[in-house]
């Protein structure tokens, strides 16, 4: 944002820094202040600093490339400028830098949206770090794979409800007591 209104105000970029530290908060402007001149005074160097202060990952830029929506006051021109700034900072963060690269960035993404929830938690340590179509999809068939796998060998087992109305394996039953046998597939 203040990027985009620096630009509409014709404020020179070499300046941007000056103006930018009136608008921080007083510790973040404390913690630019600190750094030696040639990485205070450079816009780009402060961005890199209150990024990493606000932990914004490329993977917090892709949602709020896809999540943002125009405000009422703004116009449709900063609502671009903000979405083709959410882009750039995921694309770059994930170091996207040629039509391959992002070609395989916005697959991944695509395919990412249509699994389901279990699948995400599954994966969900290097969930942001997947950005190629090729590994992420042996992954999930390998999940799928191993899903398949594991429901058809699970054995079915049968209980029945004894007298004391409590549910009893039959493999462990020894008497001849009337039972009802329930079967609990799981």
């Amino acid at each position: 944002m203040f990027e985009c209104l620096a630009q509409q105000a014709e404020i020179l970029e070499n300046t941007w820094v000056t103006h930018l530290l009136s608008l921080l908060p007083y510790d973040v402007a404390q913690l630019i202040a600190r750094e030696p001149d040639e990485i205070a005074n450079y816009y780009g160097e402060v961005k890199k600093i209150l990024l990493k202060r606000y932990k914004l990952t490329p993977e917090k830029f892709r949602q709020k490339f896809f999540m943002h929506n125009k405000n009422l006051g703004s116009t449709w021109k900063n609502f671009a400028y903000e979405l083709r700034s959410y882009f750039n900072e995921w694309v770059n963060g994930v170091k996207a830098d040629n039509f391959e690269k992002l070609s395989n960035l916005i697959v991944t993404d695509q395919i990412k949206r249509k699994v389901t929830q279990e699948v995400k938690d599954h994966f969900i340590y290097e969930w942001s770090k997947l950005n190629s179509p090729d590994d992420l999809v042996e992954k999930l068939d390998d999940y799928d794979t191993l899903r398949s796998t594991f429901r058809s060998k699970q054995p079915r087992k049968e209980w029945h409800y004894d007298k004391q109305n409590s549910f009893k394996d039959d493999s462990a039953s020894t008497t001849n007591e009337k039972k009802k046998t329930v079967r609990c597939y799981t």
